[in-house]
């Protein structure tokens, strides 16, 4: 007997529910990306103190804070030179007056021979935490190594300087030289300093193509070069030209490598005096041959340059993966915000839920109108964008706007897509099995109806729900 429109309907629709919800499970956990496992507050405080220094170590805080401290170092260290500078400036009568007072010479000296000690057995300390807890982690990075190495020199110079050992001053000055390796560390540090991070990246990626413009600007440095030292040969040589107006020509193109630190020097400093020098005591042609070599060469080749560098930048920007997930990241932090701003400025009853008089507030005011395109959330429908973003309470709460608002911004996506099919695919499955039938005369009409359709596999299924002779 066949089934009438008021047994099958019902049977459908609960088919149709239960097959939704699993393909509705299935595509949350296919958009659900993999996430580095965070450790929450209650697990801190259920880890023993290691694992609470090791987090710690391997947290933004740390590297802010090492960043914090070699800051200060570097600044201590401009602090010193400035003090003993100014304390030899006056010694050897370079400067009438020092900038310190002479009697505080003694006291400035210690103190900063005090601070030299504080940072470098804070870095020697911080260095030995890290060796401790991370472990072999710590040797499988490179830059680990220099900061190491840092370390160590830096407790050498302090030592032998309260010890005052026989080093020579040299090497003393390499030593204090050697701890502004220190500044290396900012390199690991890319949770913190993404701007920097992309900017070294870039210059690694870019350091073949940094290698032959270098080489291109060097040979026609070499050449142009060559040919006004060539063009000057015969006017050095006379003598009867006065020696002073000679020896200006010879200070900027008497020699080869003069030369070729004046083209440098043409190139990317002032080169007005190495051009009037030739203009006013050989020739005005020389004039014109400046003014097409800074055309051609300070203009063109050096803005080619320049934008290919901008591109391979971009290009780097592009390409790396953990700065687009980051980047990514912050968007999606930002339209959160933006998000929630919305939902509150739209519950005027501040009780954390939006009823269907509420968020009427979307058509009677412009400004949230507005608001919504910014966040590409247009829609004309107000009922029905109320009913999906309700749960079936009757209220929206931020949660609920948050997750829908992310769920409806801009247009249909492959997935949306995919899930839309799929849910049709289903219905359509259903329908077919449900509207078996001995009747010919409805089993015809069934066929015709999808004898066209672009399911093939669909046809399959209704020929298998058919009765068999």
């Amino acid at each position: 007997m066949p089934l009438t429109d008021k047994d099958a309907i019902p049977d459908i629709v609960s088919k149709f529910d239960t097959t939704g919800k699993v393909v509705e499970e299935i595509l949350s956990q296919t958009k659900t990306a993999p996430q580095m496992q965070d450790w929450s507050e209650m697990d801190r405080t259920e880890m023993s103190f290691g694992e609470q220094l090791y987090w710690w170590l391997q947290s933004s805080r740390f590297e802010m804070l090492i960043i914090c401290l070699l800051c200060a170092n570097i600044f201590w260290m401009a602090l010193e030179l400035q003090i003993s500078g100014s304390f030899t400036a006056f010694e050897t009568h370079l400067v009438p007056s020092p900038s310190f007072p002479q009697e505080t010479k003694p006291v400035l000296n210690e103190m900063l021979q005090i601070g030299d000690i504080i940072f470098s057995g804070l870095f020697l300390l911080e260095v030995s935490i890290r060796i401790v807890c991370l472990g072999k982690q710590f040797w499988k990075v490179w830059l680990n190594y220099a900061d190491l190495a840092v370390s160590l020199v830096s407790a050498v110079e302090v030592i032998s300087t309260l010890l005052v050992m026989p080093v020579s001053p040299v090497l003393v000055r390499i030593l204090r030289l050697g701890k502004l390796a220190r500044v290396i560390r900012l390199i690991s540090m890319g949770s913190v300093l993404q701007s920097l991070q992309l900017l070294l990246k870039s210059l690694m990626s870019s350091i073949d193509m940094l290698f032959w413009s270098f080489c291109l600007l060097a040979f026609l440095q070499c050449v142009a070069g060559l040919v006004v030292s060539t063009l000057c040969r015969e006017y050095l040589a006379d003598d009867t030209v006065d020696a002073e107006l000679r020896d200006q020509v010879f200070r900027y193109f008497g020699t080869f490598t003069r030369t070729f630190l004046t083209m440098f020097e043409v190139l990317f400093a002032n080169w007005g005096p190495p051009c009037r020098v030739l203009v006013e005591n050989i020739s005005e042609w020389f004039a014109l041959f400046f003014l097409f070599y800074r055309c051609v060469i300070g203009f063109a080749v050096l803005n080619v340059v320049g934008a290919v560098f901008i591109q391979q930048t971009l290009k780097t920007a592009h390409s790396d993966e953990e700065l687009a997930y980051r980047q990514k990241e912050k968007e999606i932090q930002a339209y959160t915000r933006k998000v929630r701003k919305l939902f509150q400025s739209m519950d005027d009853s501040g009780d954390g839920a939006l009823n269907l008089e509420e968020f009427s507030k979307l058509v009677t005011s412009p400004k949230l109108s507005f608001w919504m395109s910014q966040l590409e959330l247009e829609y004309h429908d107000l009922l029905s964008l109320f009913e999906f973003l309700d749960d079936g309470d009757g209220q929206i709460t931020l949660a609920e706007f948050i997750e829908g608002s992310a769920r409806f911004r801009g247009g249909a996506k492959a997935l949306d897509i995919w899930r839309l099919e799929t849910k049709v695919e289903v219905l359509f499955e259903e329908m077919l099995n449900l509207m078996h039938t001995e009747d010919p005369e409805v089993s015809s009409y069934v066929q015709r109806a999808f004898t066209h359709s672009a399911y093939s596999h669909m046809k399959s299924a209704l020929r298998r729900a058919e009765p068999k002779g």
